[in-house]
């Protein structure tokens, strides 16, 4: 009697303790969990150093075998919060998953992979994708630009199932003969995100990181065409994070000869110089939650040299606190740097006050000094118009003064002309008397001539 009862107890016992682990796994995690592809060809070199900089999320690793299990490192095997072997449609078997990084793949997703990752992203809460990409001239060599291909695959097959996704990897590489490590190629590009979405909390700490041979990051609009981030028109909620300095240059290596295998640049084009885009997210609010898309042109791992270096060729770098703040950003718990951010400003508030009432008697002084000025600038201007009055006086003067000499001129040839205008009337007054002498003796002349005539003919009379 007893024995079929202790049987079907140890038979539940049995059921209980083998369902326990599904039962615990159905509970949402305690901490974010970020997912690391390895699933697609991609090697793991740099993702020990991830999960050293964030130990404040479950780090879960996807390889393709067991070969690929056997080969990782004891310091990932012993960081990660688990290892699973298969592909990414394994997400859909973990309690709880907000962040996916693709980094640099060689492989090309499959439908089901792409389905998965679709369904993940449609489902409820906070969710980030971070596809991680390569320049044209990939560490992993060859000339087809495969991890842009793969990555863009991805975001044009979310975007035609309903996920507006616009960002994608560009076919180009990107250098900076300015701010590098020694070589154009080995940009360091400068952290500048916008403050939209809290993405200014991405600077905190952190201002310059490694993009070694980096690619370029566009936005597709809906009629198909490209373009860059930096472009007038760029949707809102497209930020840009990592960017080069005005000294970066677009470089084109495949294909290496027309015809060969390789793709050009579509929104970048060789020779175009300026401050590029190597990193941008965009960030989509659903009904389901916030998601946000990061697509970079250099991945934190599997790359010639990971973006989380600290320093390469003695230039010091901020890779590793940037990593962390933007894993922390992405996965929506960063209310810690937010209250750095706000102590900062505090800080900075506080400082500049204080700053200010230090200053209060020298601005004092200072703005005494500036009334002072101010009322001499005035005199000087009541002077200076003074004086242009004065000499514009003075032109009038020297105007009138000319005009007072042409008159004296006028005068004096007036009374010249005058003198000899008297000269001729006293010449002719001369010729008047002259002419009336003239005419007293020609009538007296005439007189005596009657006279004689008269006495001739008296004589005349006397002789007959």
């Amino acid at each position: 009697m007893y024995r079929p009862v202790l049987v079907g107890l140890v038979l539940a016992f049995f059921v209980i303790s083998m369902s326990y682990p599904i039962l615990a796994s159905a509970a949402r995690l305690e901490l974010p969990v970020v997912v690391i592809d390895l699933a697609h060809g991609e090697r793991s070199n740099g993702v020990c150093a991830m999960m050293k900089v964030v130990p404040e999320v479950y780090w879960v690793v996807i390889v393709k075998d067991e070969a690929a299990l056997e080969a990782l490192d004891d310091c990932i095997k012993n960081n990660a919060y688990q290892i699973i072997v298969g592909d990414l449609t394994k997400i859909a078997d973990l309690p709880s998953v907000d962040m996916i990084i693709i980094g640099q793949p060689m492989e090309y997703l499959s439908d089901a992979e792409k389905e998965a990752i679709l369904n993940w992203l449609n489902s409820k809460g906070h969710k980030a994708l971070w596809c991680a990409t390569d320049s044209d001239y990939p560490a992993q060599g060859g000339n087809l630009e495969t991890a842009q291909h793969v990555c863009n695959d991805l975001l044009d097959y979310l975007q035609m199932n309903g996920i507006d996704v616009k960002l994608r990897s560009d076919y180009v590489s990107i250098e900076d003969t300015k701010s590098n490590a020694a070589k154009p190629y080995r940009v360091v590009a400068l952290v500048k995100p916008p403050a939209r979405y809290d993405a200014d909390v991405l600077a905190i700490g952190a201002e310059k990181v490694l993009m070694h041979g980096p690619g370029a990051v566009a936005w597709v609009d809906e009629n198909g065409d490209w373009h860059k981030v930096t472009d007038p028109g760029t949707p809102e909620n497209i930020i840009p994070i990592l960017v080069t300095t005005e000294n970066g240059r677009v470089v084109e290596h495949q294909p290496r000869n027309p015809g060969e295998p390789g793709e050009l640049g579509y929104a970048h084009s060789v020779g175009e110089t300026g401050s590029f885009v190597l990193m941008a997210a965009q960030v989509l609010e659903t009904d389901a939650g916030r998601i946000v898309f990061i697509v970079s042109g250099e991945s934190p791992y599997y790359g010639y040299q990971s973006l989380i270096t600290y320093q390469y060729y003695n230039v010091p770098l901020d890779g590793p606190w940037f990593f962390r703040n933007l894993i922390l950003w992405a996965v929506n718990m960063y209310g810690e740097l937010k209250a750095l951010k706000d102590i900062m400003m505090t800080a900075t508030e506080a400082a500049v006050k204080a700053a200010e009432k230090a200053a209060e008697p020298a601005i004092s002084k200072a703005e005494q000094a500036a009334s002072k000025a101010e009322e001499a600038m005035s005199k000087a201007d009541q002077a200076l118009a003074a004086a242009e009055e004065a000499k514009a006086i003075k032109g009038d003067v020297e105007q009138l003064s000319g005009k007072v000499s042409s008159v004296e001129n006028s005068l004096k040839d007036l009374s010249q002309k005058i003198s000899t205008l008297e000269g001729k009337v006293k010449v002719v007054d001369k010729l008047k008397a002259d002419v009336g002498s003239a005419k007293t003796y020609a009538i007296g002349g005439i007189v005596l001539a009657l006279i004689a005539l008269i006495a001739a003919g008296l004589a005349i009379t006397r002789k007959k």
